[in-house]
């Protein structure tokens, strides 16, 4: 007796996360939560529903906090069992939330030859962690982090030069805006094929 319950139950929630996702097709939605950009406006979220978009069946929402018919949400996005209500309740198959805890230029010295001479570069990092929940089956498929570089401008000086703050280092503004452009474009290539793979478990 015990056994046909344990059977009934598991084929009655088999039943739901099936109609579930047959209800919600292959509805994304997608969060990306980043701090303020200080060199530009960031597109991460565009981006992401281009190339994701492009490659596959898959149909990408943005949520909106401002969307009256959106439930709000989550404050706490490391709340799973909110996530998967949330998630729900606002009709969507996938849920993809991508934090970005720091987007940045570095100067470092790479390369040295003592008494001879050493190289400095920029470098362009973007990280932080993507997380991409299968919302019929209640399971968080994936909470990895990421860190992605762009090389910048680069020098060689005499060692006894030793100037980190060489002009030859800097971007301009525009500068800046086309380095950062590039490197959220490498992020999201990176993301966009998780999602791929992810999405057809």
């Amino acid at each position: 007796m015990r056994r046909s319950l344990i059977l009934a139950a598991a084929m009655v929630t088999l039943f739901g996360s099936l109609t579930y996702a047959s209800s919600t097709g292959r509805k994304l939605l997608l969060n990306v939560i980043s701090p303020p950009l200080a060199y530009s406006d960031s597109r991460i979220d565009d981006k992401l529903v281009r190339m994701i978009t492009g490659k596959s069946n898959i149909r990408v929402s943005v949520v909106d906090e401002t969307d009256a018919d959106q439930p709000a949400f989550p404050q706490s996005y490391h709340d799973l069992d909110s996530l998967m209500d949330w998630g729900r309740e606002a009709g969507a198959r996938f849920l993809m939330i991508v934090e970005v805890t720091a987007e940045r230029l570095e100067k470092r010295k790479s390369f040295h030859v003592p008494l001879v001479f050493h190289k400095y570069e920029t470098v362009g990092i973007i990280e932080g962690e993507f997380r991409f929940l299968d919302l019929s089956r209640g399971k968080l498929l994936t909470a990895e982090p990421f860190k992605i570089e762009r090389k910048g401008p680069r020098i060689f000086q005499a060692t006894m030069d030793d100037d980190i703050n060489d002009p030859d280092l800097h971007l301009t503004a525009s500068g800046k805006i086309v380095f950062f452009d590039r490197l959220e474009e490498t992020l999201c290539r990176h993301l966009a094929g998780r999602v791929g793979a992810l999405a057809g478990r």
